[in-house]
């Protein structure tokens, strides 16, 4: 009898420490990420013309690629890949102003503003 109660210690003790050490665990997880919040959601562009080739973009099934929390369009994988390669280069050549009937256009097809 003796020797089962010693068992029944023993084995409530494993699972204390077992479940003392997943619990420890859960709360390293949580402090190690640091943030509880989900990241914000990348904001599409809506470009209609290929940064890179400057062609239209099928807009029915564009070719995406996301940098800095924007989705970009783009008219072919090639394009995406030099994208990649100097994002930077061609979001200005988007923001370089476009004459058209009168109205001055962004590459993204907005009107800035005055």
């Amino acid at each position: 009898m003796k020797k089962n109660i010693a068992v029944v210690v023993v084995m409530s003790i494993v699972v204390l420490v077992c479940a003392a050490a997943f619990a420890q665990g859960d709360t390293s997880d949580q402090a190690s990420s640091g943030n509880t919040q989900a990241a914000p959601a990348a904001k599409k562009v809506n470009n209609t013309i290929c940064p890179v080739s400057g062609k239209p973009v099928d807009m029915s099934n564009p070719v995406t690629a996301e940098y800095n929390g924007k989705i970009y369009n783009f008219c072919c994988t090639d394009c995406v890949a030099q994208f990649k390669a100097d994002p930077e280069k061609y979001i200005s050549k988007m923001q370089e102003p476009v004459v058209k009937k009168n109205t001055v256009y962004n590459k993204f097809g907005d009107v800035p503003s005055r």
